[in-house]
């Protein structure tokens, strides 16, 4: 809830819409929109072979997939999606934004809405990493987006 005349925000509004959790936020909206273009991408494939990224995130993806870390985030991810990873992530990145628009909510809500939403979009971020080997060096410049409109969001 903003405060006073000068536009403040109160300690809980600035916890919940602080750099911790816009990081997770942000990740999240990163890996949605990567996510996205690749299967957008191959929906419309007429050549597999015309991908050049897929070869850099099955790499990717081979070399994590030999790491128990990994394999526990992935099977984490996919316990607390209930079985629909796409549209839980979809859900976390929207509840985000919405929060974060949201400066006349109840504040303590909202608080625990962004924590909540940002661990699950670092989650997703670490089960979906072969995903952020598709841009290649884009990945700065969508990181840079995704920030962008994570703070253009936040009121």
């Amino acid at each position: 809830m903003v405060t006073g005349r000068t536009g403040e925000r109160s300690e809980t509004r600035k916890k919940t819409v602080g750099a911790g959790p816009g990081f997770g936020h942000t990740l999240g909206l990163l890996v949605l929109a990567i996510s996205e273009w690749v299967r957008a991408d191959l929906k419309d494939a007429t050549s597999l072979a015309s991908h050049s990224y897929l070869k850099n995130m099955i790499e990717f993806a081979g070399e994590l997939s030999d790491t128990n870390w990994y394999k526990s985030a992935v099977d984490l991810y996919d316990k607390v999606s209930f079985g629909q990873p796409r549209a839980a992530l979809w859900a976390a990145v929207f509840m985000a934004l919405v929060v974060r628009l949201n400066r006349h909510g109840p504040e303590e809500a909202q608080q625990v809405l962004s924590w909540v939403t940002a661990a699950y979009c670092l989650l997703a971020t670490v089960a979906l990493m072969p995903y952020l080997a598709a841009p290649g060096g884009a990945i700065i410049v969508l990181l840079a987006l995704s920030a962008g409109l994570v703070n253009v969001a936040t009121r």
